[in-house]
C-alpha cells in the first residue's frame, strides 16, 4: 500500500518535471538568438555554412549532414564551449583583496570574494574531518 502510494507520487513529480523541462526547454519559434557566450562575445564556427560533416551521419542510409549558418543553432549551444570546471570557477573567485582606499576597491566585491573563501576554507576542514 505505501509502496503503491510512493510510486504513483514519484510517477506524478516525474510527469510535472517533464512538463516544466519541455516548456522551459523548447520554442516554439523558428528565430534563434545570435550566438553568443555569457561573456558577450559572438561565436564563430568552426566550419563555414553549406560545408558537409562526413562520418557524423548517425542514420545508416542518409547522407551526412551539412553544417548550417551560425544563427541558424540555438543559443544554447554555443554555451557548450565554455570552460565550467571547478579549477575555472575557483579561478574566477580567486580572492584578491585591496585595500580600503584604493582606487579599485568594491565593497560588494569584497564581500562575495570573502564570502567565497569562507565557504571554501568549511568545504576543506569538512573534508579533513570526514577522511580523519
Amino acid at each position: 500500500m505505501i509502496a503503491l502510494s510512493s510510486l504513483t507520487s514519484l510517477a506524478r513529480r516525474r510527469s510535472i518535471q517533464l512538463a516544466r523541462i519541455g516548456a522551459a526547454s523548447f520554442s516554439s519559434s523558428s528565430s534563434f538568438a545570435s550566438p553568443k557566450t555569457k561573456s558577450g562575445r559572438t561565436v564563430v564556427s568552426s566550419c563555414p555554412a553549406g560545408t558537409p560533416l562526413t562520418n557524423l551521419s548517425i542514420l545508416k542510409d542518409k547522407p551526412d549532414p551539412v553544417a548550417l549558418p551560425d544563427d541558424q543553432y540555438p543559443a544554447w549551444l554555443w554555451t557548450l564551449l565554455e570552460d565550467t570546471s571547478k579549477a575555472h570557477k575557483a579561478q574566477e573567485n580567486a580572492v584578491h583583496l585591496t585595500q580600503e582606499g584604493e582606487s579599485g576597491f568594491n565593497v560588494q566585491a569584497e564581500k562575495r570574494k570573502l564570502k567565497n573563501l569562507n565557504r571554501q576554507n568549511i568545504k576543506a576542514a569538512n573534508y579533513l574531518k570526514s577522511t580523519a
